[in-house]
């Protein structure tokens, strides 16, 4: 069962779309207006999915949702989005999980959330996917770089300066990118 807040300004509306994803086996943790919104309100609603009205007068309404998506990891549903490519555009890039530009049923909520949260975990495995692949990368190039520092001034070879760095870091219980950034922050200190 999904935790869903609902951001509108319009209660009515907001009370039905409650209404309707309860009669769904939804559980609805809150309604906040936009005036409401702030990153503190959203994190203790404690919210796995979050439903927003897109059309939220005189408000940045890209920016909380980029706040929400990225910031808080949550799938953001947008709900009656204009339907210009410029406007869905946009809220792809802020970070929406679905955009719907038309007037919703009750029977289409459920589907709705369900790719959108499945959208949003997709994108957040190639995110994470994406993070790790850069450490790896930065962590080689620490590894290269003290590899050099030894082969320099210890007169190692390549083979031999990674495995001593290799059984320096086996044997302090360290990561072979902890052991070559201390020893490309000793060089530094010589110098």
């Amino acid at each position: 069962m999904q935790r869903i807040l609902i951001i509108d300004d319009v209660r009515d509306r907001a009370a039905w779309l409650k209404a309707s994803l309860e009669l769904a086996e939804y559980v609805v943790v809150g309604i906040l207006a936009w005036e409401q919104v702030d990153e503190a309100s959203i994190q203790a609603a404690l919210a796995d999915v979050i439903i927003v009205d897109a059309n939220a007068p005189g408000r940045d309404t890209l920016e909380q949702i980029s706040l929400m998506s990225k910031t808080l990891e949550k799938p953001v549903v947008v709900l009656g989005g204009q339907k210009d490519q410029h406007s869905i555009q946009a809220a792809m890039q802020a970070g929406v999980s679905a955009y719907v530009a038309r007037t919703v049923q009750s029977e289409d909520l459920s589907g709705i959330i369900q790719v959108a949260a499945a959208r949003f975990a997709e994108h957040k495995r190639l995110r994470d996917e994406l993070k790790e692949a850069k450490n790896q990368l930065i962590e080689r190039k620490l590894v290269d770089r003290a590899k050099a520092i030894l082969m320099e001034d210890h007169g190692y070879s390549e083979a031999d300066a990674y495995k001593r760095m290799r059984n320096l870091a086996m044997s302090k219980g360290r990561r072979l990118a902890q052991i070559a950034d201390a020893i490309i922050l000793a060089k530094e200190l010589s110098e």
